[in-house]
């Protein structure tokens, strides 16, 4: 009969739990990669049990979370999930380690836009100091296919450090201390226009020459593929042999894939002189 009070009470008082809330409680037990913790409020019988994952300590760089903690001290952490096989709860105690920040960020919205100044580039992407955070936070960062519809090669060909920029916040994660932003979600993607154009004939610039084909843009942020195969009436085994990059030529859009926002095109029928556009 013991037992499944215990559980029943306890999955009573988890119910009461939700993702994002602050909780607190004592450590009782730090391994090597997690501790757990003893969540206050639940009055038994039993323990209520939350579990840190090393990641979701601190964000301090730690080798062992016996580094960050110790057995009896009491942390403030967010709840992450409810495990209810495991009847425990996943936290984060990173999420709490800085209340101004924390403040800052559920301040924040996703779909809002924000401001703030280009802190450095990387070629993953780039650190950009957020207005209103924290004085000792960089919370901002832009992926790199986030900067722009161009394709671009390198971050540092859409921004450069200390460039103001506003984008529309993607996402906001107070674990890590990072808001996501995106530049291109403020402005209509230029494919779209071409959608439903499948036939159109139409001329671009060679940009980039790949194995099997060859990228056109026939618009600004726009750009299609030519397989080797669209090029004439005999597959060609190297663009090389046909076009180079800078090349105009023209091209008959094929087909318009926004959803993966993909743009086909060929550059076959189009050497045929007074041929007029053919359906796709």
């Amino acid at each position: 009969m013991t037992e499944p009070l215990a559980s029943e009470t306890l999955k009573d008082f988890l119910s009461t739990i939700r993702a994002g809330e602050v909780r607190s409680g004592r450590v009782t037990r730090v391994e090597d990669r997690e501790v757990l913790v003893e969540l206050d409020g639940f009055l038994g019988p039993g323990k209520a049990v939350g579990r840190i994952r090393g990641g979701d300590l601190t964000r301090k760089a730690i080798g062992y979370p016996s580094e960050a903690v110790s057995v009896g001290q009491r942390l403030t952490f967010e709840v992450i999930a409810i495990d209810w096989q495991k009847e425990c709860v996943w936290a984060s105690a990173s999420a709490c380690e800085d209340p101004a920040l924390r403040a800052f960020l559920l301040g924040l919205r996703r779909g809002a836009t924000h401001q703030g100044r280009v802190q450095s580039v990387h070629n993953f992407g780039v650190f950009v100091n957020l207005d209103g955070e924290p004085d000792d936070q960089c919370t901002g960062f832009i992926r790199g296919p986030e900067l722009s519809w161009r394709r671009i090669d390198h971050p540092a060909d859409a921004v450069t450090t200390g460039q103001r920029v506003v984008g529309e916040i993607i996402d906001v994660d107070t674990r890590r201390g990072q808001v996501q932003l995106s530049l291109k979600a403020l402005h209509e993607d230029p494919l779209v226009p071409f959608a439903g154009q499948a036939g159109m004939v139409t001329t671009g610039q060679v940009t980039k020459l790949i194995p099997f084909g060859a990228f056109v843009r026939i618009a600004d942020g726009v750009e299609g593929l030519v397989h080797n195969t669209e090029f004439r009436d005999e597959p060609v085994e190297d663009p090389g042999q046909v076009v180079s990059e800078g090349d105009e030529i023209t091209v008959r859009i094929v087909e318009v894939d926004l959803p993966r926002r993909r743009l086909t095109l060929s550059a076959r029928t189009c050497h045929q002189r007074g041929s007029a556009p053919s359906e796709a």
